[in-house]
């Protein structure tokens, strides 16, 4: 809980010195590849939160791979952050960074998770419905799940709509598993 509000402190710190120097795009675009390197790069995730290497060695590694892929302003940031001895938070940072944005850009993330690939069209119809409802953009990230059999699970905010048919199975057996018999008759 704490690292998450220290994450949501120093993001909103970067975000607004961003939007204040006109490119919040950019940084926005540098802490999506700070997710992706953290993301898939076990070995740097386990360096950034380590307490035996010292935080020159850690600049030296961020300057190594950060330095010429991104904005200064998002460099000098993780520098900051690793002198301050905050490293281990540079991936929540980022994460919250992107949260912060999507809300000050009204766009909505919500999850679909289908059992077979979707067709173009029911996807832009999906689309359509939920900008209707959230009265803003929609980034759709399509999930396909074989195990739910058929129908689909659509996930935005804090709603659920659940249409499978693996959910519908497990509703049937409830009904069945509860005994109707009434004896006296």
């Amino acid at each position: 809980m704490k690292e998450i509000k220290l994450s949501s402190r120093y993001a909103k710190a970067l975000f607004d010195f961003a939007l204040e120097q006109n490119v919040l795009e950019l940084v926005k675009d540098d802490m999506g590849l700070v997710i992706s390197v953290c993301r898939q790069n076990r070995d740097f995730r386990l360096m950034l939160n380590s307490p035996i290497i010292f935080t020159k060695k850690k600049e030296s590694i961020i300057t190594a791979i950060f330095s010429n892929h991104i904005q200064k302003m998002s460099y000098h940031f993780l520098l900051i952050i690793t002198r301050k001895k905050r490293e281990s938070l540079i991936e929540g940072i980022a994460a919250q960074f992107i949260e912060q944005y999507k809300e000050f850009k009204n766009i909505t993330t919500a999850k679909l998770t289908t059992a077979v690939q979707l067709d173009p069209n029911v996807k832009e119809n999906v689309i359509a419905l939920l900008k209707e409802q959230t009265q803003g953009e929609i980034e759709l990230i399509e999930e396909i799940k074989k195990e739910m059999i058929g129908g689909f699970v659509l996930s935005f905010k804090d709603f659920q709509y659940d249409a499978s048919i693996r959910k519908q199975i497990k509703e049937l057996k409830k009904e069945f598993d509860t005994n109707l018999y009434i004896r006296g008759f």
